[in-house]
């Protein structure tokens, strides 16, 4: 079997297993995190994004992105570091670490190795003929282990990194350091890469530089579909390869102002599932400064055509669960999300509220204007309750004219307001949407019941509010009850 033989069937064995492995959930960001890893790994990118089709803009969101940033820290002084880096500071050898249980062999307690990093390579530095710092390579870029091999590549580049630079110099020397993290990148590609240094008086360590990837840097931006290299992808539906994006015409700059991350060669490759556009995946940046190649191109278009399966099949199924989950008049939850968030919320046992919310006077607009017109009604009031909401708020329609909001992280005290200003809102309706139906006399009575204070299950909690709700609307309708023992009104 010839060389390149073998490696072709390399690649093949690597795209076959990268296409299991994206098709192998149905939840869609671990669909799009799964995708970005495997292009990463056949690659080997200093930033990749992919950016979904939102079709009633016409635009493209980056849904998942990892940006290389480089960071340089020249003249800070601070405490000494500690793990591996401090081992082989101390020692003056090197070290791996592929595993937590290894840990101790180096001195280091395996908390020290955080839950996320998968394994750790230092080496150390020397510049006439004297210890001058470390160099720290954290996680593999394919995911494998570090090796005897990897240790001896990055040994070998720091000897030079020594022979060649004076220390004084090189930590505030950019390039310098730019250039010696691509060579590193090259020998021994890896997720984060850290230069430190020791200070003049052989105590304290100076931190020199890194180079780290990191997560959605621009994640939610959006794109039109006219702007940038990724716009003409979309729009014509064609992969594109380039040595040179800076002296592209189709380049858009804002991304590069807005990350500090300057592109110089790319891949871009369009997502299409039965001829729809389902978005765009970007390559940029080899880690070893090289340009991509053609076959690397098909390989990165060769998953997209898959990745594409992967994420209308997420899409699909995350679509069915929200509408098995959604009430179809309000677009709010329905119940049966909301027995299911509850207890889950309360079984955290951090502080939450409860509001439920029975509407007023409503049984006299359905006799007015019927069925149709109540539940425009409902889904009016469904809309202004959604657009008071906060962050991790979760709102659904009980039932009938009855509504229920759950606040995690909320006490009393903010609960309240919030119920107010819900109440305030539904008062100030005046007219049906779209119609000069007057609904001005719709109000709406509220409960409000916090866990632990007023009940320490998910059943009680409900219970306290619904009480307090009844309370509201046996005194006098338009009105806020907290759960208690005096049932204390507020506002209306």
């Amino acid at each position: 079997m010839t060389a390149s033989h073998e490696a072709w069937l390399r690649e093949l064995a690597a795209v076959s297993e990268s296409i299991r492995a994206i098709t192998s959930s149905l939840e869609l960001p671990e669909v799009l995190r799964l995708v970005l890893g495997r292009i990463k790994t056949l690659t080997e990118a200093e930033a990749l994004s992919l950016l979904l089709h939102d079709p009633v803009r016409g635009e493209l969101v980056f849904a998942a992105t990892e940006t290389l940033r480089e960071r340089t820290f020249a003249g800070l002084r601070g405490e000494a570091v500690g793990g591996l880096t401090a081992f082989v500071a101390r020692t003056g050898r090197s070290a791996r670490v592929n595993d937590p249980a290894e840990a101790g062999l180096f001195g280091i307690d395996p908390a020290e190795i955080t839950h996320a990093t998968r394994n750790l390579l230092a080496v150390p530095l020397h510049w006439d003929g004297r210890l001058i710092g470390t160099l720290e390579l954290v996680d593999r870029y394919d995911g494998s282990d570090f090796t005897l091999e990897d240790e001896a590549r990055v040994s070998e580049l720091a000897d030079a990194l020594g022979e060649r630079c004076d220390p004084e110099g090189l930590a505030g020397d950019v390039a310098a350091l730019r250039t010696f993290f691509q060579e590193v990148a090259a020998a021994v590609p890896s997720e984060d890469a850290t230069l430190v240094l020791q200070g003049p008086d052989g105590r304290e360590l100076l931190l020199g530089a890194s180079r780290r990837l990191e997560s959605g840097i621009v994640d939610g931006l959006r794109l039109r579909l006219d702007q940038g290299i990724a716009g003409w992808v979309a729009t014509q539906r064609l992969p594109v390869r380039l040595d040179d994006v800076l002296s592209d015409p189709r380049h858009y700059p804002e991304i590069e102002r807005l990350t500090g991350f300057v592109p110089r060669t790319m891949l871009c490759v369009p997502l299409v599932m039965k001829g729809r556009l389902l978005g765009v995946i970007q390559c940029m940046n080899k880690l070893d400064g090289s340009a991509f190649t053609d076959e690397e191109l098909r390989m990165v278009q060769t998953l997209a055509d898959h990745a594409a399966i992967a994420i209308e099949n997420a899409s699909l199924y995350r679509a069915a669960r929200l509408a098995a989950l959604t009430d179809d008049l309000t677009g709010l939850s329905n119940t049966r999300h909301f027995n299911e968030m509850l207890p889950a919320l309360v079984a955290r046992g951090a502080p939450l509220s409860l509001i439920v919310l029975d509407l007023d006077n409503f049984k006299a607009v359905v006799d007015g204007h019927g069925h149709l017109v109540g539940s425009r009604t409902i889904g009016q009031v469904g809309r202004r309750i959604a657009t008071l909401l906060r962050p991790g708020d979760v709102a659904a329609r009980f039932g009938g004219d009855e509504f229920v909001v759950i606040l995690s992280d909320t006490k009393s005290d903010d609960a309240l307001a919030l119920a107010e200003r819900v109440r305030a809102s539904i008062e100030a309706m005046d007219v049906l949407e779209g119609t000069t139906i007057d609904v001005s006399s719709v109000t709406a009575s509220l409960g409000v019941a916090s866990f632990p204070d007023h009940a320490r299950t998910a059943e009680g909690l409900f219970q306290a509010a619904d009480r307090a709700m009844y309370t509201a609307k046996t005194r006098r309708k338009n009105l806020v009850v907290l759960a208690s023992g005096a049932d204390t009104p507020v506002g209306g």
